[in-house]
Formats: C-alpha cells, sequence, structure tokens
C-alpha cells in the first residue's frame, strides 16, 4: 500500500507538472496526519524528481501544546535529513488587531509566512496537504455561500504556479493508511473539532448526515463536480480574458481598468461577471469580498438609463459608469488637496481628478435669440467671459465657502448645497469648484453661479466641459 500511494503521487505531480527537476520544494507541515502524509511522499520521490527539499512549520498559538507540535515536526524533519523554518506567531493576538475570523487570521498569517520563507530559501514551490475530503468540504462550503463556478471548482491543484497540491488525489482513510504503515504517530490538533469553525462544522456534522440520508458516495460526487467544472471554468474563463482584452480602453490613472460599455454589452451574461470579476481583480488586487449582490449592481448601472452612477465596493474599490465607459478602481482619497489653473481657451489635465476641463471662446455670438440650448450646468456650463478675471482656477471645496447659485436670491453655504444633494460625505471633499479670484463661479456636477451668467448683452461667452478623462478620445476623433 504504501508503495502503491507513492507511485500515485508521482503520477499525479507529474500529470499537474507540479515539480521541475532541480527546484526546491517547501513542505508546509503541522504535524497532522495530511502534512506527514505529504512530507514522507516527497521524501520517498525526491530522486525521482530531482528536487530539494524543505519543511515550513508555524505555530499559530492557538493551544497551550502546539509547542510540542514543532517539537515532533523538528524531530521528523531531522530524521529525514531535511532543512526547517519554523517560527511562532501569535494569531489570537492578530485576530483582536485586525478584527479578522480566527479561519481567515490564521489562513493570511500562514501564507504569508511560507511566502516569506520561500522567497529566502529560493523555493518555486510551496506544498500543501489538501485531500479529497478537503476538496469537498471546499465546494459544499463555497455552495452555501452562493459561489459561481470558479468557487465551485473547488481547491487547484495548482495555484498561482507556486502552491502545489500533490495529495488531492487521495482520501483521508488512505492517507491515514499511509501514515500508518509507516509506523507513524501524527499529531492531533483539537481545533480541528471545535464546531465554531464553518469548516469543521460541515465535515464533521453536515456531510455526515448527506453521506447517511442522500449520497453514501458525497465526496467523490463534489471531487466530481469540481474536476467538470474547473474544466468549464477554465475554458470560460480563456474567453472572458479575451473579450476583456476586446473591450478594455487604456486608462490615464493608476489602479483603474476602464471598459468600452458598448462592446461589454455585446457579450454573454456568463462573460459579463467574468468581465467584471477580471477588470475588480487587476485595479482592486482581490475579488475574494465580491459576492453575487456586487456584480448583479454592477450590471444593473450597467444596463441602466443613468448615464452616470457610481457605487462603493468591498476593500476600498469603486465602480463608476460614464456615458458608455465602466471603470472599475480603488477609491481615491477623499482628502488629497488640489488646485488647477483652467488654460482659456484649451485643455487642462486634471490627474488627481482623472478627468480634464475643455474651455471655447466664442465672441459676438449671432443671432443671440436662437441660440442653442445653454448647457444644464453640471458638466457643461457657459459664463460671460467678459465679467471674469482670468486665470480662473479649479480647486477643492472649503468648509466656508459660500456661493450664489443659478437662478437662486442671494448665497448658500456651499455646504449646505451639497448636503441637500444628498452627496455622500465622503464624496464632498472631492467636488471640484471653479473660481473666479476669491468667488465660485461653478460647482462641478450641482450648480453654476447667478453673477456670472450670459446675459443679453454678453460679447463673449466662455463655454467650459468637465470630462472625465477616459472621454476624452471619444469626443476628440
Amino acid at each position: 500500500m504504501a508503495a502503491s500511494f507513492v507511485q500515485y503521487t508521482h503520477r499525479f505531480i507529474t500529470h499537474h507538472q507540479m515539480i521541475q527537476p532541480k527546484e526546491t520544494v517547501l513542505v508546509g507541515v503541522s504535524g497532522g496526519v495530511d502534512s506527514l502524509a505529504l512530507l514522507y511522499a516527497l521524501h520517498a520521490l525526491r530522486h525521482q524528481l530531482d528536487c530539494q527539499l524543505h519543511v515550513a512549520h508555524l505555530d499559530h498559538s492557538f493551544r497551550e501544546d502546539s509547542a510540542a507540535d514543532a517539537a515532533y515536526v523538528a524531530k521528523q524533519s531531522d530524521g529525514l535529513g531535511i532543512p526547517i523554518s519554523s517560527t511562532r506567531i501569535d494569531v489570537p493576538q492578530l485576530m483582536q488587531e485586525q478584527k479578522l475570523s480566527a479561519e481567515v487570521a490564521a489562513r493570511r498569517t500562514r501564507y504569508q509566512f511560507y511566502e516569506c520563507v520561500s522567497e529566502r530559501i529560493g523555493a518555486p514551490k510551496i506544498a500543501l496537504g489538501h485531500h479529497r475530503g478537503d476538496q469537498a468540504e471546499t465546494v459544499l462550503m463555497n455552495l452555501l455561500r452562493g459561489a459561481g463556478a470558479p468557487g465551485l471548482k473547488g481547491i487547484l491543484p495548482v495555484r498561482e504556479g507556486k502552491f502545489i497540491r500533490p495529495l488531492l488525489a487521495f482520501s483521508r482513510e488512505e492517507i491515514e493508511d499511509f501514515v500508518a504503515q509507516l509506523g507513524l504517530q501524527p499529531r492531533r490538533d483539537a481545533t480541528n473539532y471545535q464546531l465554531n469553525y464553518l469548516r469543521n462544522r460541515v465535515r464533521l456534522e453536515l456531510i455526515p448526515v448527506l453521506e447517511r440520508a442522500y449520497n453514501s458516495n458525497l465526496q467523490n460526487t463534489l471531487n466530481q463536480t469540481a474536476d467538470l467544472l474547473r474544466a468549464e471554468s477554465d475554458y470560460l474563463e480563456t474567453l472572458a480574458h479575451d473579450a476583456f482584452q476586446a473591450c478594455r480602453i487604456e486608462s490615464c490613472t493608476p489602479d483603474t481598468v476602464v471598459l468600452d460599455r458598448r462592446l461589454f454589452r455585446e457579450h454573454h451574461l456568463a462573460l459579463r461577471r467574468r468581465i467584471l470579476r477580471l477588470a475588480a481583480a487587476e485595479s482592486l488586487g482581490a475579488v475574494r469580498d465580491l459576492c453575487f449582490k456586487h456584480f448583479e449592481s454592477m450590471l444593473n448601472l450597467i444596463d441602466g438609463e443613468a448615464p452616470n452612477s457610481s457605487l462603493h465596493l468591498p476593500n476600498g474599490g469603486e465602480f463608476r459608469r460614464a456615458y458608455n465607459h465602466i471603470l472599475i478602481q480603488k477609491s481615491t482619497n477623499n482628502e488629497v488637496p488640489f488646485e488647477y489653473e483652467v488654460a482659456v481657451p484649451g485643455h487642462t489635465a486634471l490627474p488627481l481628478l482623472a478627468a480634464e476641463m475643455i474651455a471655447t471662446v466664442v465672441e459676438h455670438p449671432m443671432n443671440y435669440a436662437a441660440a442653442d440650448k445653454f448647457p444644464d450646468g453640471k458638466f457643461q456650463a457657459v459664463f460671460d467671459l467678459d465679467r471674469l478675471q482670468l486665470p480662473l482656477k479649479l480647486r477643492q471645496r472649503r468648509d466656508s465657502d459660500r456661493f450664489h447659485p443659478f437662478g437662486m436670491q442671494g448665497t448658500k453655504k456651499l455646504k449646505d448645497l451639497l448636503i441637500d444633494a444628498k452627496t455622500p460625505r465622503q464624496e464632498r471633499g472631492r467636488v471640484p469648484v471653479l473660481v473666479n479670484g476669491v468667488e465660485i463661479i461653478w460647482v462641478v456636477g450641482y450648480r453654476t453661479s447667478e453673477p456670472f451668467k450670459v446675459r443679453a448683452e454678453t460679447k463673449r461667452r466662455l463655454y467650459l466641459n468637465y470630462l472625465p478623462a477616459v472621454e476624452i478620445d471619444e469626443n476628440r476623433n
């Protein structure tokens, strides 16, 4: 049995091209049965695979006897002649400081430790002891959370070209038999039996009930489902990546992905969701906290009638629709001060606002009574240039700002104007105001000023157009 276990492990590693000759493999070993089986199988295969091994052990400080686990793993490593990197981190303290669950804090700390050690020793691969039981649990947990195909394909044999799982083809029973034949006594982690963790409840309560009452072969069924969905998801991911590249537009700001809305809407709904996921992954760095409702909200805004709309995403993300452009980006710091001198006439780049101001001067307009409709004063405006004193400046609003809105009697606090317009507090710091000396002539996105409006006697009109940077190329072509 032990020999066949090792041989099948070799076939699985070879099939998924997990380890290349001369590579160093960092092996995560907790001292439990799974990691011991992984360590001893790789040790038996080290010459066939032509690789070097290095053990990594992390003491999470969850249990009083965890130091004994570290000593046990060190003894096993020493007996096999394998170097080891071991450390202790107070994960419970990190949970309090960072307000994380035990599962999230432990996982994040463990992977950070593995990454750190692998970089230090030059190990391009990190081997983990996940098996078919873990796969079944993961698929079921993701199903309960409402995951789509990317979540239901479960644990990948190889992730990011670095994390490898050579035991993913084995059941827990097969692993236990292999370790027993080696005469080993693995460490027992009592936290694996505590029902306050979701994975433990799924493994100890839910799966046994489903196996008894509905499908005695449940774990194999869930693994087969993951295999099927993995292949289909990978194919769709290839299509989505091509579609993503086809409808993206070059962005002039970092951490921002811009898509052409018209091209985006030509794709099937399944690809649209994946395109948004790819855009979020690139601009935000992670999509773990994005769920179905977030993607549906984005799709609703994309298909809706409002040409300008936005919503906040988890982890400091922001989605915006700007006419026929779709933007996903990291939210910018609302309190970063800005001030720009506006070129009249001309184009003024506004990099901190990811926008541009276009100014046009029209002298002695003919047939004033039959003139075109005036702009609505939100993102396009017109002023009596002869009443202005250049240069004009576009700056961040100030708490003391007052403003005489077009069509109103007297002045109004700018703060009150924004509150009345239901502008979120976190967005008010980025509202641009155009000033003529000390007087506000335009609150961009809201209202223009009464004193500087165009009149019958106006000789020169100043037309201003405030555009998101991504709108510029479309308007110039």
